[in-house]
């Protein structure tokens, strides 16, 4: 698994709730939460949705002025002249 190292007060939230919350009350709240999603309830059925399958992928479209084309600018801060480095020729 990735990412930073826990935290040691994380590690103790974690242990209490894992202590606090068995399979089975794990399995009650998802049942309970399956049953209010299929009676309408939005809140229920995000939850479910997003514990599964995973929140949307939120995407945006970036463009350039007047939605034409974007320009991109790389700025080397180790170069003096601000010019980019120029790769090697063939041979």
């Amino acid at each position: 698994m990735g990412g930073r190292p826990k935290k040691a007060k994380e590690e103790q939230y974690y242990r209490i709730m894992t202590t606090a919350c068995t399979v089975s009350d794990w399995e009650a709240i998802v049942k309970k939460a399956v049953e209010q999603a299929k009676r309408g309830d939005g809140t229920a059925r995000k939850w479910l949705a997003d514990y599964i399958i995973g929140p949307p992928i939120e995407r945006k479209e970036i463009t350039g002025e007047n939605g034409g084309a974007l320009k991109i600018q790389v700025i080397y801060d180790d170069y003096p002249n601000q010019d980019a480095p120029t790769a090697p020729g063939p041979g």
